[in-house]
Parts: structure tokens; sequence; C-alpha cells
């Protein structure tokens, strides 16, 4: 968006920017009230987060000539923000007060082993020290009835003795508060008249419902970032009004909604893998815009890559996420936390992995990362090891001269001489071949994770197109295809900053949860319909303080349910008038179950656990437009470099083109190469590039060769 067509859209008009904060870099996008959009990166810098945003908004506002009075809505993503707090253990000092004999739930967990065969397998150590997390004397039953009450002077000692010992911020978690809250109140109460400083994260707030280790889990993790949230949330506040910008300020949530600081201040555990659930909402906002339901979400960026399956349009949801997993790739060595994300796998290849040769002599890439400091050797920043960024510039993929535009050069001097000294000689093979094998291994890793998630999902993803984004999706992203025998990738526009663009389209949504356990043969409609009238009130009180009109607001409904005598549950999905037929609910579970697991039994009886809502009030999306292409017809190749590729074994010249130059319609075949300003597509000998009215490549995956 050129400064000429910014003025043209009118002196006053609000702007609105988002920005995602990610390992490597931080993306940034101003989007004008014609729906023209402004792009940019910067390095992300973990000890002054807040400084590297400010810097790259200053740099972007003045680049598009935008003034800042005009940006009027900020939405932010923290991709890596409060993860970090909790893998590098620098929350506040936290307190725990639980029901006497479950001080140590955090570290009995459960009896599940993430590998039954590693006989020394290790767990996160809590983030709460036994010697900090106090009992009280009170108990209430499963159905709420208050057997032990709870004595007030035990609940003051106890509040006392933290405080003392210097506790931060308190978790409350009590046996069965999910049905009966009123202890966890009045601990709540007593800690705000003897410590109104006191940070207070009740578990019948943040997780209500059922299993202690999830619900104590949640109650701690909420507890120990949520005053630095805070904090951080004030220092951005002012850094935008330093900037001359007086605006709303929303937060993206790992469930694929925004929601407002206020609300994210008091649960900061729901912006965990906010990030990659804006991209996957992106994602399929241009899925169902292109007509195209079944996506493979491809988000390669600096540090690690993503992938997300979008059926019939929408993304996968789950209640199964773990964060600060002592094996970063390990299912079940982490932290559960058990709140409603968009479902996403994580693997350890960015453009930031490093290369290395391992004790059997073998090339490895990833999981370390070389990150944003030092980096890719190609940065200049200090760094010396191999990485995929590296063997991407070698192989010729990217332009040393264009990286972010232009803004940032790379040395390809640097890259071969750390390919050179770290692989091609200790394997005994050139510098091209090196890069190559990075650029296949790390393509081959995540093709691997993306079919294995798909296959425990009952999936065939070779029927999906394999939508590409990320500064280095689109780099890989017809080598991962063609890995997975996906035949179609779309790249859209300002693919490198499309989880930024996500955090734009994402709606204002609140999600809530009541346990109320249930089989299906003495299903109790009176009991559903007043939990789900509570979550309702509850949920129209959070939106209508956010100036939301409640006649605006779209209700989903869901249900935890399983057989009995499971251990766990699946999320059921309930249509309009499912909650007053039990049989129609017994279907859609069925329904479920057979979509995930290829089956159903119908001779076993169905219960149902918890009860789910979503609020949902869609913001108004301008219709997002583009420049338009400086030719008719088929534009010119703005230059040529030469490119490696495996499937012919040899360097040949490719012409490189502007994707914003390409006109809808316009049809290249490969080898090519497509740039934008914050990422690059390539197209292999054999496949085929077309433009589609929107302005997205759609890319044809040749076979591969016999």
């Amino acid at each position: 968006m050129s400064a000429s067509r910014s003025k043209a859209a009118g002196a006053g008009r609000p702007y609105r920017f988002a920005f995602d904060i990610g390992g490597t870099f931080t993306d940034l996008v101003i989007m004008g009230p014609d729906g023209r959009l402004a792009a940019g990166k910067c390095l992300t810098r973990p000890s002054a987060i807040s400084a590297a945003v400010s810097d790259g908004l200053a740099r972007l506002l003045t680049r598009e000539a935008i003034p800042a009075a005009q940006v009027r809505e900020v939405v932010s993503g923290a991709t890596t923000l409060v993860t970090n707090l909790i893998i590098e253990r620098r929350g506040a000092a936290t307190g725990l007060v639980t029901t006497r004999g479950f001080r140590d739930v955090l570290e009995i967990r459960r009896e599940f082993r993430y590998d039954v065969y590693d006989l020394s397998a290790t767990f996160p150590e809590p983030l709460v020290p036994r010697w900090l997390r106090l009992e009280v004397n009170e108990r209430v039953d499963r159905d709420g009835a208050v057997l032990v009450p709870l004595d007030p002077e035990e609940a003051r000692q106890a509040i006392l003795t933290l405080r003392e010992a210097g506790v931060e911020s308190l978790a409350v978690c009590l046996l069965h508060s999910y049905r009966n809250p009123v202890h966890e109140r009045l601990i709540g109460e007593v800690a705000a008249a003897l410590a109104p400083g006191l940070s207070v994260s009740l578990s019948c707030d943040v997780l209500p419902e059922l299993r202690e280790y999830e619900r104590t889990t949640a109650a701690v993790l909420n507890a120990y970032v949520r005053p630095f949230i805070g904090r951080y949330f004030e220092e951005l506040e002012r850094m935008l009004r330093e900037l001359g910008i007086e605006a709303t300020l929303h937060i993206m949530q790992s469930n694929g909604g925004v929601i407002s600081r206020e609300f994210a201040e008091r649960f900061p555990i729901r912006m965990l893998e906010s990030g990659p659930a804006a991209g996957a909402l992106a994602g399929a906002h241009l899925g169902r815009q292109a007509r195209i339901p079944d996506l493979l979400c491809f988000d390669m960026g600096g540090t690690t890559a993503k992938a997300c399956l979008v059926s019939e349009g929408r993304p996968d949801i789950t209640t199964e996420f773990e964060t600060a997993r002592a094996h970063r790739f390990k299912k079940g060595s982490g932290f559960p936390v058990k709140l409603p994300v968009i479902d996403l796998i994580e693997i350890g290849a960015g453009g930031g992995s490093i290369a290395h040769i391992d004790t059997t002599g073998l090339m490895k890439v990833g999981p370390r990362s070389a990150g944003a400091s030092p980096g890719p050797a190609c940065y200049g920043l200090g760094g010396e090891e191999p990485t995929v960024t590296d063997a991407d510039l070698l192989l010729g993929y990217l332009d040393p001269d264009y990286f972010l535009g232009g803004e940032m050069p790379l040395d390809p001097e640097r890259a071969e001489r750390a390919v050179r000294s770290r692989v091609a000689e200790r394997l005994g093979i050139s510098v091209t071949e090196a890069a190559s094998g990075i650029y296949r291994i790390v393509s081959e890793n995540m093709a691997a994770a993306a079919k294995i998630h798909a296959a425990e999902k009952g999936r065939d993803i070779r029927g999906c197109t394999l939508l590409a984004f990320g500064g280095a999706g689109p780099v890989h992203a017809r080598e991962v295809a063609r890995r997975t025998g996906i035949t179609r990738v779309l790249v859209p526009p300002n693919a490198g900053v499309l989880s930024a663009i996500g955090l734009l389209v994402a709606p204002v949504q609140v999600d809530s949860v009541k346990t109320g356990f249930m089989r299906l043969g003495e299903f109790d409609r009176k009991k559903v319909d007043e939990a789900f009238a509570e979550m309702e009130a509850q949920a129209l009180t959070t939106l209508t303080r956010m100036g939301i009109p409640a006649r605006q607001v779209a209700f989903e409904r869901s249900a935890d349910m399983r057989y009995v005598g499971q251990g766990y549950e699946i999320m059921v999905p309930l249509r309009e008038g499912s909650l007053g037929d039990p049989s129609r609910l017994l279907q859609a579970f069925y329904r479920t179950y057979t979509r995930c697991f290829g089956r159903h039994l119908t001779n076993v009886a169905v219960e149902a656990l918890s009860w789910r809502l979503t609020a949902r009030w869609q913001t108004a999306i301008a219709q997002r437009r583009l420049p338009r292409g400086r030719h008719r017809g088929a534009a010119p190749p703005k230059g040529q470099r030469r490119a490696y590729f495996a499937e012919i074994g040899r360097r040949v010249m490719v012409p490189v083109y502007d994707h914003y130059a390409l006109e809808p319609g316009t049809s290249i075949g490969g080898p090519a190469i497509v740039e934008q300003r914050e990422s690059t597509a390539v197209v292999g000998p054999r496949d085929r590039v077309t433009v589609d009215p929107r302005r997205n490549l759609l890319l044809s995956v040749g076979a591969p060769r016999p």
C-alpha cells in the first residue's frame, strides 16, 4: 500500500493494526478502511518485546504515510509470550491453596507415561514448589453438597502465610469446586481483604470442570503468568500512546477468537498458541473465499512449523493441548491445558532449524533452532551453524538482496561457510548437495508429522489442498506436498504475515464449560437448560461490556461425551433441537465418533460429562484489496537466477516473478520462483502455477519421478 493510496483512503478514517509475536520474527499488518493492507516483519526481541513491536510499527506507519491517530483498533497475538514465561520459569512467585489431602496433585499427575519404555522419563517440575502449596480443611461432594464447611480463619492463615513467603500470585483449586464454588469464592474474598495487591486465580473461573490434576494445573498456569501479562499490556498501551495511538486493544486467544484486554488479563492462559490459531483461522477464511473447504494449513516460520486440518471450512478444535513439554515433541510430557484450542501440531522445523551430523554420521535437521539471536549464519548477526534458511539461500530459492523486501540483506558467503564446514566436509559432499539434503530432510520431517496427525484423526490428506504461509512455508510447500501425496498448493498474497492477518478476521469469542455428568438414559433436560442459560448469561455480560449488542451474538453448543467405561471423551457439536431429544444427542455422538475413529458401537451406553458453549460475534471484515498488476495479460519476469532442483540434479536458470504483478488468469510452468515481500514461493520443474481471481497462487504439483 503506497503513500498515495493510503492518503486516498480518506483522512480521519480508521485503520486496524495487528501483530503476532513469533519465535524469530514479529509480523505486523495494518488494514485500511478500503481493505488495502500494509505488512512488515521485524526480528523478535525476547528481552524487549514491546520495543520491537513499537519500532516495527513506527517504520510501517512512516513507510505507508499513515497517521498514527487513525489507527483505532489494535489486535495482539502473542505466540511465544505466555509460553516462554512458563518454559523459561520467569513467571510470578505463585502459591496454591487446595483441599486437605490434595497438596501433591501437581506431582502425582496421572498414571499415563508418554514413553513406556523409558525408565528415566521426566516431566516438567511443578511451577509451585511444595512449601508454597497449602491445604485447608473443607469438603464438597461431587454433587456440590457441602460436607465440611471451610473455616474462614483457616483461609485467612493460609493467605497470610503465603503473603509472608513473598507470593505474588495465588491459585486456588478445591475438590469439586466446579459443582459448587462457594469455598473458592470465600478464599478469594479473604485474599482481596488481606492482600489487595495479590493476583488470585480460582479454578472455578479458569476451568470449571472435573479432573483435579488438569483443573489444578490450569489454575496454577494462569496464576503463574497473570502478573507479567498485566504488566505487558500496560507497557503495550503506553507504547501505543507514545506513538500517538489511542486504540481499542483486543487480544487473540488460542480458541480462534479475540477478546478484551480486561478478559485476557484475567485469563492469560487462553493466549497460549494464539498466533498459530490466528493463522489457521485466516487459512479457513481464505479457503471459504476460494471455495476450497478441505485444507491442510501449513505455517512454517523461523523457529517451528505448524499444521492444522480445516474441514468444511472450519479448523478442528480440541481440548487436548500441552505446554512446556519436557520433550518438546513428545505428547504427554508437558502441562495439560484443557481449554478449547485450535487443533495444531508443532514440528521443530523452521527457517532457523539447525542442521548437524549426529553420532551415527547421519545428517539431521532440528529441532534445535538458531532463533532470532544469533539467527541463521546468513543473517550476519553472529550465527555460525547451518540452518534451513542458509540452505534455501544457497539453493537459489531466496534473493539475498530482497529478503523482507530488501530491508534485511542476506550473506551467501557466511551461509556457504557454515554449510561447508559443519555438514558438507564432514559428509564428503558438495555444498549444493548438503544444502539440498537439508531442504529435503526438513520437508520430509514436516510431511511425516502432517501424515501422522491426519492419520490419528482418521483423515486422508491427499484430497486436501495445502495452504502454505509463514516466511518459509511457500519455499517448502511443494516439496511437503509431494511427500504427502497432495497435488494442489495454495499460496495467498502476504503469505509471510498471514497469522497477523488472521487476527483481523477473528471473531470476538468467549468459551464456557460446565460439568454436568449424566447418562443419556437418565437425561435431565432441565439441568442441561439451566447450565446453558447460566453460561449464556455470563458470556453476554462479558461481550456487552465490550459494547457488543446482545442480539448480534451467536451461540454454539457442544457436549463432552463418551461410552460408559471409557476414560476420555470427545467433543460433540450439538445442532438446534438436539438438547431436547436424547436420541438426537445419541446420533450426534455416533456421527462424531465415526468421524474420529471410523466406526461406532450401538450396544454400549453413552454418557455426557460436560456441556460447552461458544458465544461469538463476527466483526465486520473489510473486503481485502490488492494493488492492480502493472501489465495486461502475462507479466514478464522481474529477473532470473540459478536454482537447484533435486529432481533434475542440477542448477537451472529460472524466471523470478513479482506476485503482485501477476494478473488473475496468469499461468506459469515450472521451474519458476514467485516472490512476495515477506515470503517466496518455489515452483518445481514439473509444476504449474495459476493466479486465481483473488490473486492466490494455485500450484499444481507434478508427480514425482519414478
